[in-house]
């Protein structure tokens, strides 16, 4: 007998899916923290008191319409904050048989469909990588993928440093990290994660080394051999590079060939990060900025970024596969028996967690559904809309200002007041600066608060700017024109107060 109010429940997660806002739908209803514990008070209230009685079924629906009315419309076409959006509509069925079906990815015993499943998509993804595996379409797939799901890239950047030190120190697993400093270079437009794997495996942070990077954000190369050199002068061993394939501010691409070839010259591992822009080899006009990826050791992307697959699907890429039992096989005969028929496919004996989260169906199903064709013109639709966008910030004059631009779907730039038309930079005074500076954070405020639109800030050559970010697939010219004479207006109202 189905549950009417599970029926009810379901019925608003359906609805987000087959009826997406249109712009002229408010992105978000804004609300403070003190008036969101409010908006509960009608239905079930917010807390969780210790002897919290059974709610009526008509309360915890109006409960969860507040969720719905509150929350973040991500799939909304003027929502540009972040580096995912548009959730795609297979992917988050799948989600939902996925969480129905309740089994982690551990044994093959508990998940048999799903080890499967997670292998042929490794092979896939590697496959497009480059890197050396089978057949990605032969009908058995191999036991041991190359790689594994985890749970987001900077789980994958410690699997990733963790499997350099292995092989640097085979030892490492069982007598533990000796007194040898090592060092990890990355850009310095790099992500964050980078310094919380090195703190978590006990390299510490001061063993990070920010490369010095080009005006749009990519890494030099020069910087980079000259970084490893002054670490060897040091006294430090280099470890691993972490490159970036789509940084998280200007999704600038490192010269992954050149930084392979200093990498060659010191038998250093070369990780790439390819949280944000590794999808870009799904287009045939845009794989060519991963030249040189199939040359590193490790690579991971976000398939919950530009790909629309919902939160969190994220393949770590492993040359070396076998490595990763070496590095985090515990051995439990209770779970993972010699014996055991088809104990090979455990997977749970390769990674750092037991349970994990069944990530490959989503990404499987939407890619059934989709093809290579429809992945590949998702990247290509959101390119155009940025190239849009950059040719109506070029030709307008409502006093737009490129500030960094890689020509792939960020397009990071400013709203300038006519005092200030055209932007010099070097030449700005400190006074100027200082209010330019206070501008993007009161415009995004009222975009916030009016539930407009929503874009991103940050500090790019000292001066806060705006990062419109084009993900979701329904963004339509008409959308960038939109957000754009919104900056406009709320830039020319809000310049009096930055005084």
């Amino acid at each position: 007998m189905t549950d009417p109010l599970i029926e009810r429940l379901a019925a608003l997660a359906l609805d987000l899916v087959m009826d997406p806002p249109s712009g002229d739908d408010p992105v978000v209803r804004f609300a403070t923290p003190t008036d969101l514990v409010a908006a509960f008070e009608d239905s079930v209230g917010l807390a969780i008191g210790d002897d919290a009685p059974a709610h009526d079924p008509d309360d915890v629906v109006a409960a969860a319409r507040t969720v719905v009315d509150h929350s973040v419309r991500t799939n909304h076409p003027r929502f540009m904050n972040q580096n995912f959006a548009g959730a795609d509509p297979v992917a988050v069925v799948g989600d939902w048989l996925a969480a129905a079906l309740n089994t982690a990815t551990t044994t093959y015993e508990i998940a048999p469909v799903f080890h499967l499943m997670e292998a042929t998509l490794l092979a896939k993804l590697a496959h497009l990588a480059g890197y050396p595996v089978g057949s990605p379409s032969g009908t058995t797939p191999d036991p041991l993928p190359p790689g594994l799901f985890c749970p987001g890239g900077s789980m994958a950047t410690l699997y990733a440093l963790q499997l350099a030190r292995h092989r640097l120190q085979p030892d490492l697993v069982r007598v533990g990290a000796g007194p040898e400093p090592l060092a990890v270079f990355v850009s310095a437009s790099g992500h964050y994660a980078t310094g919380k794997a090195a703190a978590l495996l006990g390299l510490g942070t001061n063993a990070v080394v920010a490369v010095e990077v080009d005006a749009d954000g990519a890494m030099a190369p020069g910087a980079l051999r000259s970084a490893v050199l002054a670490a060897l002068d040091t006294g430090r061993t280099p470890l691993a590079v972490v490159a970036t394939a789509g940084t998280t501010v200007t999704c600038a691409f490192d010269p992954l060939d050149e930084v392979a070839d200093v990498c060659a010259e010191h038998g250093t591992w070369m990780h790439v990060d390819g949280c944000y822009g590794g999808s870009a080899l799904f287009s045939a006009d845009h794989r060519h900025r991963l030249a040189g990826v199939e040359r590193s050791d490790s690579f991971v992307w976000n398939l919950h970024k530009m790909m629309g697959i919902t939160q969190q699907c994220t393949a770590l890429l492993v040359r070396e596969p076998e490595r990763l039992a070496a590095c985090f096989a515990a051995g439990a005969d209770y779970i993972f028996q010699p014996d055991k028929q088809f104990g090979e496919w455990d997977s749970g004996d390769r990674t750092f967690q037991c349970g994990r989260r069944v990530d490959a169906l989503k990404l499987w199903l939407a890619w059934k559904v989709h093809g290579d064709a429809g992945f590949g013109a998702r990247i290509d639709h959101a390119v155009a809309m940025a190239d849009f966008a950059r040719l109506l910030i070029g030709a307008s004059e409502d006093g737009f200002a490129t500030i960094a631009d890689t020509g792939f779907t960020n397009v990071v730039f400013a709203w300038v007041p006519p005092e200030l038309r055209p932007l010099d930079l070097e030449s700005l005074s400190e006074a100027d600066r200082s209010r330019l500076h206070r501008l993007a954070p009161r415009v995004k405020a009222r975009m916030q608060s009016e539930g407009t639109a929503l874009l991103g800030y940050q500090p790019v050559h000292g001066l806060n700017t705006f990062r419109l970010l084009v993900m979701n697939p329904t963004v339509g010219t008409r959308d960038v024109e939109a957000v754009l004479d919104l900056l406009a207006r709320y830039g020319a109202e809000e310049w009096p107060g930055t005084a």
